[in-house]
């Protein structure tokens, strides 16, 4: 299935995602879908265009999750589904199993057990203690693998012990053989 921006319909997005990553607004179903880019022929002399590696702003006058009219004066959604803070974490990671949100100079341990073990219980090829992500007081965002059998990927690449990478919005993590999580980060 396909979805696509409410804002700009043209803008198509692949079962994976929920949020568009320039609006910050949720994905509706498609209805009349043109083809993903990779199978349109490009035009003569265009280069295609690369989705933005870059922090995503947010507008106060919109939830950052779902895209619900904000009232004056209001500091959390109204909508009855949502309810969240109409300010954003600094980092949000969507795994099918749940969410994670960061602020700054907060990390935490993901994996079956700690503060997000909700989001991997039903996983056993997670680790207990799998990685750590954290964001540094400017909003920088990192990832640590922890010491694993099953191994911590970012972008398809796996990460070694005790190294740490950079994270950035439109990035892919994996924990094991398929739990994977997209990153979005906001800035603040």
């Amino acid at each position: 299935m396909r979805w696509a921006c409410p804002e700009d319909p043209s803008e198509t997005f692949d079962d994976g995602a929920s949020i568009c990553p320039e609006h910050l607004c949720p994905l509706e179903e498609a209805a009349d879908v043109p083809p993903p880019a990779e199978e349109r022929p490009e035009p003569p002399g265009e280069t295609p265009v690369q989705p933005a590696d870059r922090r995503k702003g947010w507008s106060r006058d919109r939830c950052w999750r779902c895209s619900h009219e904000a009232a004056p004066g209001n500091t959390r959604c109204t909508r009855l589904e949502c309810g969240r803070s109409l300010t954003p974490p600094a980092l949000y990671i969507e795994f099918a199993g749940g969410e994670v949100e960061l602020t700054e100079g907060v990390r935490a341990e993901l994996g079956r057990l700690g503060s997000y073990q909700r989001v991997f219980r039903d996983h056993p090829n997670v680790s207990r203690a799998h990685a750590a992500v954290r964001v540094d007081a400017d909003g920088t965002a990192w990832i640590e693998a922890l010491p694993t059998p099953n191994g911590t990927f970012l972008n398809g690449a796996e990460i070694q012990p005790p190294l740490d990478r950079q994270l950035a919005s439109g990035d892919r993590i994996r924990f094991g053989r398929d739990v994977e999580g997209s990153i979005t980060l906001y800035r603040r």
